[in-house]
């Protein structure tokens, strides 16, 4: 299969379908940490990516500082990041919306539950052999919901790792790092 990896530095999703033989191109504004085939840049640059055809399944990871619980508060009282909030809604309707059979969108939980659909499932880390809990929403066209492959105690917040004394930039990305457990899930039922 063609897979296309959206949003992810890390690599790691990336990784496990490579691993099991597929061609992955991993797509983000940020350089791979950990991949090979990656394109630094905005998704919608990647060539060809609105032709019907291309790609086999789509992945996509949208960042969620606009999208996330957090930002309610916020967005009343700040107009700019309204802006941005609305921008990250239509973001994540346009990879929806992509010619491609097959696509996952994961965020935590917040507004894209209430302000474009609900989710198709809601997991979580622990339900795929790793000790970190936090809930996961998928939103799935043309694949099945993800089988839970080891449950263990959810023990950790993955927000546990970060402190005060960290940027705010460095805070998001340890937060939104996805972890290996549910990656192989993924390229094993979804492949």
């Amino acid at each position: 299969m063609k897979v296309l990896v959206a949003c992810e530095y890390s690599g790691v999703v990336s990784t496990a379908f490579k691993a099991k033989g597929h061609y992955v191109l991993s797509v983000d504004l940020l350089p791979s940490e950990g991949f090979d085939n990656h394109y630094t840049g905005d998704i919608f640059s990647v060539p060809k990516i609105e032709s019907p055809g291309e790609w086999d399944m789509l992945i996509a990871f949208p960042p969620c500082t606009y999208l996330c619980r957090a930002q309610a508060g916020l967005l009343a009282h700040d107009q700019g990041r309204y802006e941005k909030h609305l921008k990250a809604i239509e973001f994540v309707r346009r990879l929806w919306t992509l010619p491609i059979p097959k696509i996952a969108i994961e965020n935590p939980v917040g507004f894209l539950s209430t302000k474009w659909m609900k989710p198709t499932q809601i997991t979580s880390f622990n339900h795929f052999g790793d000790p970190y809990y936090k809930d996961i929403c998928l939103w799935l066209k043309g694949l099945p919901v993800l089988r839970s492959t080891d449950i263990v105690p959810g023990t950790k917040r993955v927000s546990n790792h970060v402190n005060s004394r960290m940027s705010q930039a460095l805070k998001s990305k340890i937060k939104s790092k996805f972890l290996p457990g549910i990656a192989k899930a993924m390229s094993e039922q979804w492949t």
